[in-house]
């Protein structure tokens, strides 16, 4: 499957972007490039896509927007599903090959060589790195192949450049972006109405809902009728339903499952709990922020870089639920103070995390990678290639 081309004023053809993901699953990475994708200029730059496990169910929100999506699939060897991917990356033809975390790093940056993609442009979400040696090995020759590295927080930004080495002078920071109009404010809420909190994002080890379920055990006990929403599925939801079970919290704790839309549990909400052990710079957050909610997070990776503690919500450590309950206790008893860190929550998010900025960042980083001096102009499209000289290096 080719990309689809929009065309350009000129009849052209736009800058082809082919983002390499392991899959198309519920998740924050998923997140930010269906958003890439949506919120691009689609005069300018043709988008597609290429899952190197299986698509996932956010698939079909590519499809809505006309973005396709292709598949290399699980069997093989690590070298065979490169040369499948080098393959299909020959057929595409793209400008710019756009990757997402270790894994498509290691086979996109390899095909991209073999099938001489021009630019090859990679995301760090968050802390992960390969650590098997052989795999790790390869990933940095891979990365010797990449024109730029961007990490989503400082956090991230310098995990790649103290452990995986990239030279500084190709890491940079773009913090990720939501769209503030599809979260309005919510209304106040009555002061006498039974507390409640909640938390968006799938279920599984690195977001240790357990440390939040054993936190709200405690909340519980001293506000009866406090509950929590868990918007968000995984593997772990068996486990953490029984862990619900035992904790006495059947009436407490309710588990939504995954849903498209949270802005409506978000609104019903008096703050937003993240209990992650690690984090890049979360969408969840991010949207619960610019609902107006007041958020207690872990202090992981890039949510120290969100959240200010005191003024937006707190911080607290991780894995350590006595702390979590008692953050959350005061917040709740203090009605006055959650409307206020709510407001500053929305107004950091509308400065500082403006998707719209974010896309235009990367369309940026794409045209400074096609710059002449860097890769010739043949390579890229008449169309925009005045516009990729004048981006300031």
């Amino acid at each position: 499957m080719r990309p689809h081309d929009t065309g350009t004023s000129n009849g052209r053809g736009p800058v082809r972007v082919v983002h390499v993901v392991t899959t198309l699953a519920i998740g924050g990475l998923e997140k930010v490039v269906l958003d890439l994708v949506r919120y691009g200029a689609r005069d300018q730059f043709a988008m597609s896509v290429v899952c190197l496990d299986e698509s996932g169910v956010l698939a079909e929100q590519f499809a809505r927007i006309g973005v396709p999506v292709d598949v290399i699939g699980t069997a093989g060897s690590v070298p065979g599903r490169i040369l499948r991917l080098a393959r299909l990356l020959a057929q595409l033809k793209p400008h710019v090959l756009h990757t997402h975390n270790p894994q498509a790093a290691l086979h996109g940056g390899i095909a991209a060589r073999l099938a001489r993609v021009p630019a090859v442009v990679h995301t760090k979400h968050g802390r992960d790195y390969i650590e098997r040696p052989a795999l790790a090995w390869a990933s940095r020759l891979a990365s010797r192949w990449t024109s730029r590295f961007v990490a989503v927080s400082e956090d991230a930004a310098s995990v790649a450049r103290e452990i995986e080495g990239m030279p500084a002078g190709r890491v940079r920071v773009i913090h990720n972006g939501i769209d503030t109009d599809l979260f309005a404010v919510r209304p106040p809420r009555p002061a006498l109405a039974p507390r409640r909190a909640v938390t968006v994002g799938r279920l599984s080890p690195i977001k240790d809902h357990a440390t939040l379920l054993h936190a709200v055990r405690r909340v519980v006990d001293s506000v009866p009728t406090f509950q929590l929403d868990i918007v968000g599925d995984g593997p772990l939801r068996p486990e953490l339903e029984a862990l619900r079970e035992a904790l006495g919290l059947r009436d407490r704790v309710h588990f939504h499952g995954y849903q498209e839309h949270v802005a409506g549990f978000l609104a019903g909400a008096d703050l937003f709990v993240l209990s992650s052990i690690s984090e890049g710079v979360s969408i969840a957050l991010l949207e619960a922020m610019a609902s107006g909610l007041p958020a207690v997070a872990t202090d992981v990776g890039g949510n120290r870089e969100v959240v200010v503690s005191g003024e937006t919500g707190y911080l607290v450590p991780s894995r350590a639920h006595d702390l979590l309950a008692a953050v959350m206790l005061r917040m709740l008893s203090d009605v006055a103070g959650l409307e206020r860190m709510g407001r500053a929550a929305r107004r950091c998010v509308e400065e500082q995390f403006n998707l719209r900025t974010v896309v235009q960042q990367y369309e940026r980083l794409y045209l400074e990678c096609l710059a002449p001096t860097r890769v010739g102009t043949a390579m890229v499209p008449p169309a925009v290639r005045a516009k990729s000289v004048e981006v300031p290096q």
